[in-house]
């Protein structure tokens, strides 16, 4: 399984916010004669998103004709369409939800219309009406996979995890590690507070005292990390060493330690957790609308789609049944039982800027301390 997943909230915020690489050159998926009888649809997306044999298979049903053009960076998708206007050259982009306002906004994005979707109810519950996906009272694209932070543990050495608290247990003194910023927002919501700060919106004040309540916790538990890292590699290698036992991880690396045969188990304990999705979005004024919907409904048609998607990107898909898709391994590397997925917040692009300031000077001073 591929190692995709960002290793930290910065970075991650880089990656589904606009600041990587441009968009790659446009590879067209040369269809075989006669396929395009029923026009073509224009997909902007990242590598292994869609399947190359998912691709071939809708086409071949469809008669329709898919043309690619790669990206990595979510900003580079908003910066074309509003360059394009009224007259976009794609159908469908790829959309990290945290960043759902700001293309909205802009008018970018036509509302998902669900009736158009007969398969819609194979999405995993937890995504079909979630709150990040809506907005304005409308939803606006189609969850395929998704990425969180988990608590990583050895279960050669620590059998169950229920709570983050066991991050603060003294029998595990010196045996633990997390990425302070990403860490806070999570003790934030196990001390009580709102750690996607939606609810501090004109409430600077809370927000502080909220923040700094975290900031004083890690700082006083700081002598059970055995330390602080920054990429998902750090963490890895402290598990394979032995060095921890438990951790904060995100899910694409604690993944890539389970399908290599590690004994590590990932879980959202019952405080919860955060998490990023990404969505096909029908774009305002695609030019082919009526494909882009037939492609979406595709998607949902079977869980091999999912199961397919899942392997060749890294992230758990929203599909229902992908699970009896997998093996025993890619299951545990890349699915979570179902009270634990819906204790996921997904990031809201509601607040970012006052979030990512207290966060951010909070951190410098957890590790100065």
């Amino acid at each position: 399984m591929n190692n995709i997943l960002v290793p930290n909230r910065r970075t991650a915020l880089k990656m589904l916010g606009g600041g990587a690489a441009a968009l790659a050159m446009p590879a067209v998926i040369r269809p075989t004669p006669g396929w395009a009888a029923n026009g073509v649809l224009n997909i902007t997306t990242y590598d292994k998103f869609l399947p190359q044999e998912f691709l071939d298979k809708f086409q071949k049903d469809s008669g329709i004709q898919v043309n690619i053009r790669l990206t990595d960076d979510q900003g580079k998708q908003y910066n074309l369409l509003t360059a394009e206007g009224a007259n976009p050259s794609t159908d469908i982009v790829t959309v990290a939800g945290h960043r759902y306002s700001q293309f909205i906004a802009s008018k970018l994005l036509q509302p998902l219309d669900t009736g158009k979707i007969p398969n819609w109810k194979n999405l995993n519950p937890a995504y079909q009406n979630a709150a990040w996906a809506r907005v304005d009272n409308n939803l606006w694209g189609l969850p395929i996979l998704a990425g969180y932070e988990g608590l990583a543990r050895n279960v050669d050495y620590v059998k169950e995890a229920p709570s983050w608290e066991i991050m603060f247990d003294p029998q595990y003194k010196g045996q633990t590690s997390y990425i302070v910023s990403d860490f806070m927002t999570i003790v934030m919501q196990y001390l009580g507070h709102d750690g996607d700060f939606v609810s501090y919106v004109d409430k600077a004040e809370v927000a502080q005292k909220a923040t700094n309540e975290a900031r004083d916790f890690l700082i006083k538990h700081k002598d059970m990390v055995r330390k602080y890292y920054d990429a998902g590699s750090e963490v890895q290698q402290m598990f394979i060493n032995e060095d921890i036992y438990l951790g904060h991880s995100w899910s694409g690396p604690a993944a890539k330690l389970i399908m290599d045969g590690h004994p590590i188990q990932l879980s959202v304990p019952k405080e919860g957790t955060f998490g990023f999705c990404y969505t096909l979005n029908v774009v305002n004024n695609a030019p082919n609308a009526e494909n882009a919907y037939k492609l979406l409904d595709a998607v949902l048609a079977s869980p091999e789609v999912g199961a397919a998607m899942t392997r060749q990107s890294g992230y758990s898909s929203t599909i229902n049944g992908v699970a009896d898709m997998l093996n025993d391994r890619e299951k545990l590397a890349s699915t979570l039982p179902q009270e634990e997925l819906e204790r996921i917040v997904f990031f809201s692009s509601v607040n970012r800027d006052m979030k990512n300031e207290m966060i951010d000077r909070a951190t410098a001073e957890v590790k100065a301390a």
